[in-house]
C-alpha cells in the first residue's frame, strides 16, 4: 500500500486484510501526520520513502515483496469479506491464473454507485514473479504476464474525501495525464480541447449508464469530463513553452 497523509482512512483499510495476508507493507511518502503510526498498529511494515511519482514507488513497493502472491491496494480501497471464501473456492494459491482482478464500487458523498465510472477492473492479487507497471504518469496498473481472472468480489472505492478534494486531485492527474501526452508527441486541437470532453460526458452520463446515480451520477460525468479538458489545457500551456 501506498500513503501519503492517510491517517482517516488507513486502519480501515488494512483491518479488512489484515488477518488474511502473511505480511502487510506500507510505503509511504513522509506523510505529516499520523499515517505511518495508525499503519504499525495495524500490523503494517511501514517504509518511509521520498516521493518520485506513482510508477517509481508502486515498483519499488513491489520489490519489497518476497511471497509467491502480491494483494495490491490503495488507502483509499476496502475490500469485501467475500474475497477470502471466493479465492478458496477457486483452489487459491495452487490455482491456474496468475492474476485477480475486482471490479471497483465508487463511494461518493456516502453513496454506493451502481454505473459510474463502469466498468472499473482492477488488477489486485498477482503472482510477484509475473507482475509489473507500465511506464506512465498516470493512471498506472498493475499488470501480469500470464492468466488473468474476474472475481466477483468487489472493492469499495472512497477516492474523494470531499469536492475540493475532487477538484484538487483533478488538477493534479490532470497535470500528470497532460506529461503523459507530450511524451506520445500529442498535440491540442478543438476536437481534443472540447469534444473530447463533450463525448467522456456522453458516455459516462449515457451510455454507461451514470444517470442511473441520480444527481451523483451527473456530478461524476461532468467532472469526469472537466479532467479531460484541463488535460489538453495543460498540454496546450506545455507546449507553448516550448
Amino acid at each position: 500500500m501506498l500513503t501519503r497523509n492517510e491517517e482517516d482512512r488507513v486502519s480501515v483499510s488494512l483491518a479488512e486484510v489484515h488477518d488474511h495476508v502473511h505480511r502487510m507493507i506500507v510505503l509511504d511518502a513522509e506523510s505529516d501526520d499520523a499515517t505511518r503510526e495508525l499503519a504499525q498498529k495495524a500490523g503494517a511494515e511501514v517504509v518511509v520513502r521520498p516521493w518520485e511519482g506513482f510508477v517509481s514507488a508502486r515498483r519499488y513497493l513491489l520489490s519489497l515483496v518476497t511471497s509467491p502472491w502480491v494483494l495490491m491496494i490503495d488507502a483509499d480501497e476496502v475490500i469485501e469479506p467475500g474475497l477470502w471464501l471466493e479465492l478458496e473456492s477457486l483452489g487459491f494459491p495452487e490455482c491456474s491464473a496468475d492474476g485477480f482482478q475486482m471490479r471497483r464500487r465508487t463511494v461518493y458523498e456516502g453513496k454506493k454507485l451502481r454505473r459510474a465510472f463502469q466498468p472499473d477492473w482492477k488488477m489486485s492479487l498477482v503472482r510477484g514473479g509475473n507482475a509489473y507497471f507500465e511506464d506512465r504518469f498516470v493512471h498506472e496498473s498493475l499488470k501480469v504476464k500470464g492468466v488473468v481472472q474476474r472475481l466477483r468480489t468487489e472493492i469499495l472505492h472512497s477516492s474523494f474525501r470531499s469536492a475540493d478534494d475532487h477538484h484538487q486531485r483533478l488538477r493534479t492527474y490532470a497535470r500528470l495525464a497532460a506529461q503523459d501526452l507530450s511524451d506520445q508527441g500529442k498535440r491540442v486541437s478543438f476536437a481534443n480541447l472540447w469534444l473530447r470532453p463533450a463525448w467522456r460526458w456522453f458516455k459516462e452520463l449515457i451510455l454507461q449508464g451514470g444517470i442511473a446515480d441520480g444527481l451523483v451520477g451527473l456530478k461524476m460525468a461532468s467532472r469526469s469530463a472537466y479532467g479531460v479538458h484541463l488535460s489538453y489545457r495543460y498540454l496546450r500551456e506545455m507546449n507553448d513553452s516550448l
